[in-house]
């Protein structure tokens, strides 16, 4: 890839999280007045239906779209419930933490990744990515902060289990990357993004029919104003231009190129809760994003220059 593609390709993943974390930060907001549930089957059903639409749109411009019928349906469907999980957890997870300590906590995946990918995809680990591991997770527990547990006489079971949410979300997170390596020499980028997305959309359409939230208890749906529908249809636009936008920018770069990028998701997660929460990230949240990010990216450079070698 010339250096051209690859500025291009870096400029539209940054504005990819730009538009995720605009959906997080809407999501957050709505779990106010909405269960998790509810966002969720929003950011599904408006996503898929926008993508059906461009994708219908181009075949009759006469565009091929290059979408197939799935040939690893039993990873399509793991992988695709993978993500489902990981979005409930991690909306959840919202609903409770600050958008950076969310977000933060998400990032603890490529880690995950490294500890299951022996198990699952037989790959060897270095020791070096064990360390890089360990200080990952040492992050993590530096934003979790353990005075606010051990030291405490009384535990905020609200904040710890926004925590629990987030490191679940990161599992799940974890089990959907793995999911997507498995895929991406088999199945085209649009056949997995429509799986997944119809696969959410009835999760969480199964959900609203039977009116429960698991995470609240509560009944799932309410009924939105005009206002409110505007809301919810907005985050699964903000879903459905991040999945189309990220095509592309893995189109002009590579991989290796964009992975110490996505971190920026951190930056603007921050910006979102200052801007829109009124919230500031403590110095031990930073602290432990550092350590986070570092290992990350450093995990993740080890695996992709394995395979340009």
């Amino acid at each position: 890839m010339n250096t051209d593609n690859e500025k291009l390709g870096i400029l539209i993943y940054i504005i990819t999280l730009l538009s995720f974390a605009a959906m997080e930060a809407l999501a957050k907001n709505l779990s106010g007045a909405f269960t998790v549930s509810q966002i969720v089957w929003a950011r599904y059903t408006f996503h898929f239906l926008i993508i059906i639409i461009v994708v219908m749109s181009l075949e009759l411009l006469g565009y091929k779209s290059g979408l197939k019928f799935p040939k690893l349906i039993k990873t399509q469907i793991l992988r695709s419930i993978s993500l489902l999980l990981m979005t409930y957890c991690f909306f959840t997870s919202l609903s409770k933490l600050s958008l950076a300590e969310a977000t933060i906590i998400l990032f603890v995946s490529p880690l995950i990744t490294t500890i299951l990918a022996p198990l699952i995809l037989k790959e060897k680990v270095t020791s070096t990515s064990w360390v890089a591991v360990l200080i990952g997770f040492v992050g993590m527990v530096i934003v979790i902060g353990p005075s606010n547990i051990i030291g405490s006489s009384t535990i905020d079971m609200y904040w710890l289990s926004g925590i629990l949410y987030g490191i679940a979300g990161a599992l799940f997170y974890s089990l959907y990357q793995i999911g997507t390596r498995v895929l991406a020499t088999v199945e085209p980028a649009l056949t997995s993004l429509l799986f997944s997305g119809a696969a959410g959309l009835l999760g969480t359409t199964f959900l609203v029919l039977i009116n429960y939230d698991p995470a609240s208890g509560m009944q799932a749906w309410k009924a939105p104003n005009i206002i409110e529908w505007c809301f919810l249809i907005t985050v699964g636009l903000f879903g459905a231009i991040g999945q189309f936008l990220i095509l592309g920018a893995y189109a002009k770069a590579k991989a290796i190129t964009l992975a110490p990028i996505s971190y920026t998701h951190i930056i603007w997660a921050t910006l979102f809760g200052y801007f829109f929460f009124s919230s500031v990230p403590e110095i031990q949240t930073c602290l432990g994003a550092i350590l986070i990010v570092g290992s990350g990216i450093y995990t993740f450079n080890k695996i992709e220059y394995k395979k340009y070698q």
